[in-house]
């Protein structure tokens, strides 16, 4: 009690300093400036005076109660003094610098006729072949090659602790290198492209296909007391990434957005997550070249309107990490139920491809479209094994199919019935430096001819084209897989583009030569749900199976589809860096089954012929830094 006694006259006497000691300098008239520092080192007297009372005092004291520790006079201290917290940086930057080469070597499988210009692949899309193959002027050249880059910055706005703004920002997204010369567009200057001296900036119309710098994403965190609220357009990830994938990966070349209003709430170590999106909301009120002050959507009823609700259990990393440390096993689960609705569609709006097109409502066509969306998520963790599994579905129905049109016109209705799954393992031997990992992947798919990756495109498919409408037999089932869910290097990442319509089993293993620098093999094996679906499925189209051998004889070949389409092996040699420095070296080879092989049509010159599929390689080299 002492103590606070002398403390408290102390007090009182620092405080009545001030004012006397104002009124001593005003009546000699002071210098002000003079007059601050005379206030300031009487106020330091003080203090020091009341910290020799205080510790002489603890002294007392502690000669008589045990002992006191030196550390109480600064709790003391503290007391008084008021907490400083950190700084709070206002612009944050993250994101990565990536460089690629890729070398390809015959991803038309040898399958691409010169002569009647028809190929395996999905009309309308140049196969991934030199022009001059099909010129017919270079049969022998069959490879491609060419670098591209990305820098992605991903800031950060830290308004305060509770409120941020994030941004995805891409600059010279995936621009081939060397594609924007100075002779494009044409120049005097530069009269042949080859005396070229310099590369433009990508210009959007100009001189390429895209603008130097695209905004991809930005979007508002709000945190409240009862959780985060997130407005904008943002990254969508759920899982795996099989339905969902905001293709934040350092590979990855597509990424979900979506314009979304969330809420996420934690309940009994679960979160809670209602959203709406605006999937669609058609023409709005804006031209090119006219000022706006606030353009609007033209219609609420060609919106496609899209409800959400996501529960997730899942731990942050360092709380996997203390887990795994006590030996205690992570059950992290979830499920993302989408429920999607649209009653018109301004389909002339979209199949014109000008968003300066502003149509009237009688360009509106009845869609009456539902979609019941779900995808369920179970990862485990316990030691050194891994075990993850994402299984979704896709119900629903449209009532009207015309692509584009006027008011009143109608096509055959459709129901949408997909599935797709995925399970992955991995277990680590030798100090983690060895993992032996799989993954097992299905699609589902129909018997309608091609992959379906592109449907209500190309409505009259011959069996065996590489794509087709899928819907003429009142059902769209093949699933598609997120493109940034990559399974390989060629068939489904270059050919198809995704997975679908197929079964993959991809075993691998890995070693880690030391924490960076290491190497990785995998084997896939693609096995097609439905035969029908192959470019195999033309034999079968040909009646008889009638083929015409080299000579030009006509040979009976009978001759059945195959589902079996190919054996794929993957080398990775990686390295990384501590400071965000990724360095990987890829080669992959593709052993096409009898699934990829096409026989012509008759009524082509070469009608009857059999194409058979030939090995098709890729050689990749990359290059990012991390930051």
């Amino acid at each position: 009690m002492r103590r606070h006694k002398s403390l408290a006259a102390v007090l009182a006497l620092a405080c009545t300093a001030s004012p006397a000691f104002a009124a001593t300098s005003t009546t000699a008239e002071i210098d002000p400036t003079l007059k601050e520092r005379l206030k300031e080192e009487l106020r330091q007297e003080l203090v020091d005076e009341i910290k020799a009372e205080v510790k002489s005092e603890l002294a007392a004291e502690g000669a008589t109660g045990g002992g006191v520790q030196e550390d109480h006079w600064a709790e003391e201290e503290w007391k008084w003094e008021e907490p400083v917290k950190p700084e709070l940086n206002f612009l944050e930057i993250d994101g990565y610098f990536r460089f690629r080469y890729q070398l390809f070597k015959n991803l038309d499988l040898s399958t691409y006729s010169t002569v009647d210009g028809q190929g395996p692949f999905a009309a309308g899309n140049a196969p991934p072949v030199p022009l001059c193959i099909v010129a017919g002027s270079c049969k022998e050249a069959n490879t491609l090659g060419g670098a591209n880059m990305r820098l992605r910055l991903e800031p950060t706005l830290n308004v305060s602790e509770d409120i941020k703004i994030k941004m995805q920002i891409d600059v010279f997204d995936n621009l081939i290198l060397g594609s924007t010369p100075d002779g494009l567009p044409k120049a005097d200057s530069v009269p042949l492209v080859g005396f070229t001296q310099t590369q433009l900036a990508p210009s959007d119309g100009v001189n390429a296909v895209m603008d130097s710098i695209r905004v991809k994403r930005v979007w508002a965190e709000i945190m409240t007391p009862l959780g985060q609220l997130r407005v904008g357009r943002m990254g969508s990830q759920f899982g795996m990434g099989i339905l969902a994938n905001q293709g934040d990966g350092l590979e990855s070349d597509y990424g979900d957005s979506n314009d979304r209003i969330l809420f996420a709430t934690k309940i009994a170590n679960h979160y809670i997550i209602p959203a709406f999106d605006w999937a669609v909301s058609g023409p709005t009120s804006a031209f090119h070249g006219q000022a706006q002050g606030q353009p609007f959507d033209r219609d609420q009823r060609d919106d496609a309107d899209q409800y959400i609700l996501a529960i997730l259990r899942r731990d942050k990393d360092q709380e996997i990490k203390e887990k795994l440390e006590n030996d205690d096993f992570v059950l992290n689960y979830g499920t993302y139920l989408v429920y999607r609705t649209q009653a018109l569609d301004s389909g002339q709006f979209y199949a014109g491809n000008d968003p300066n097109d502003g149509p009237g409502t009688s360009a509106q066509v009845t869609r009456d479209l539902h979609l019941y969306i779900g995808s369920a998520w179970v990862k485990f963790l316990y030691r050194k094994l891994l075990l993850e599994v994402e299984a979704a579905g896709i119900l629903g129905s449209v009532k009207n199919s015309v692509v584009s049109g006027r008011i009143g016109d109608t096509d055959k209705p459709f129901d949408i019935q997909m599935w797709g799954a995925a399970v992955r393992g991995e277990y680590k031997f030798l100090h983690d430096s060895l993992t032996v990992r799989f993954l097992v992947a299905a699609a589902s798919g129909d018997e309608q001819p091609g992959w379906g990756v592109k449907p209500l495109t190309n409505s009259s498919p011959q069996a065996g084209a590489w794509d087709g409408a899928q819907q003429s037999d009142g059902y769209i089932k093949n699933f598609r897989f997120d493109p940034d869910f990559k399974v390989d290097l060629i068939l489904w990442r270059e050919l198809v583009g995704m997975l679908t319509d197929a079964v993959v089993v991809r075993p691998g293993v890995q070693y880690n030569f030391t924490e960076g620098l290491g190497a990785r093999l995998d084997l896939i094996y693609s096995h097609a749900m439905y035969s029908a679906s192959t470019p195999s499925a033309s034999f079968a189209a040909n009646g008889t199976n009638d083929v015409k051998d080299d000579a030009g004889t006509t040979v009976t070949q009978r001759r059945r589809p195959a589902p079996n389409l190919g054996l794929e092996a993957d080398l990775r040699l990686f390295y990384a860096s501590e400071d965000g420095f990724h360095a990987w070296l890829q080669y992959g080879i593709l052993f096409p089954f009898a699934g990829l092989d096409r026989l012509l049509a008759d009524g082509s010159s070469f009608g009857g012929k059999t194409l058979s599929s030939e090995i098709a390689q890729t050689l990749q080299l990359t290059f990012g830094v991390v930051f």
